[in-house]
């Protein structure tokens, strides 16, 4: 693997590490609110289903980081 490859390994985790920690802390901090009674904007169960979709999304992309690493930067040596 050459260094190339390496840090378009480190930018896909840290792209995706930082999409899923984003968006798991903004929908915990919006049930927080709900729990503790505080008056929330209500949305409907498919925006929640969606966002739980680019969560999953975020965590495949941390997973496939090093393939996608190596086929991003293939061919710079």
């Amino acid at each position: 693997m050459t260094s190339y490859q390496r840090i378009a390994t480190l930018i896909f985790r840290l792209a995706g590490t930082t999409w899923t920690v984003f968006l798991a802390f903004i929908w915990s901090l919006y049930f927080a609110e709900m729990a503790l009674g505080v008056e929330v904007q209500r949305y409907p169960t498919h925006t929640i289903i969606g966002n739980a979709g680019y969560v999953a999304f975020g965590v495949l992309v941390i997973v496939f980081s090093k393939p996608l690493g190596r086929l991003v930067a293939r061919g710079l040596e």
